[in-house]
């Protein structure tokens, strides 16, 4: 028996980025649960100043302008990434600096995440959606 939390192997060394994407998915739908975030995505290549988090259900995509979760519904497997899974976003200046840590840091794996919750996203793309037809349910 051991101390460490399941959901961190641990033979693996904390992953920041992981942390991150645990609050933001708290912060999107209010999912509780811890996943194991893999680095990257299997069908994106490695880009420079594009970090990845995947796990089954939820990819986050953040660049210095932007942060995006990618939801797939809960359809199992892993999102494609395509379009119509982006579900949130968040412009990532704000973000970083209400998380204290920077892109940098993230991305190099330095950064040490001591908040507990992140923002609310800054555009909810699906609650969007669902307004839009909402209104055209109303119209018709």
């Amino acid at each position: 028996m051991t101390d460490a939390p399941a959901s961190h192997p641990q033979d693996l060394p904390r992953d920041p980025m992981t942390d991150v994407g645990r609050l933001l998915i708290r912060a999107y739908n209010g999912d509780q649960f811890d996943p194991f975030f893999m680095a990257g995505h299997p069908s994106r290549t490695k880009e420079p100043n594009v970090i990845i988090r995947s796990c089954f259900y939820y990819s986050i995509l953040m660049t210095p302008k932007i942060t995006m979760i990618y939801d797939n519904s809960g359809r199992g497997g892993m999102c494609d990434m395509t379009v119509d899974e982006i579900s949130v976003i968040w412009k990532t200046p704000a973000l970083l600096e209400s998380l204290g840590t920077t892109f940098e840091a993230l991305q190099d794996g330095t950064a040490i995440i001591t908040a507990t919750e992140a923002p609310k996203p800054d555009i909810d793309l699906w609650a969007r959606i669902a307004e839009a037809e909402g209104n055209v349910l109303k119209a018709a």
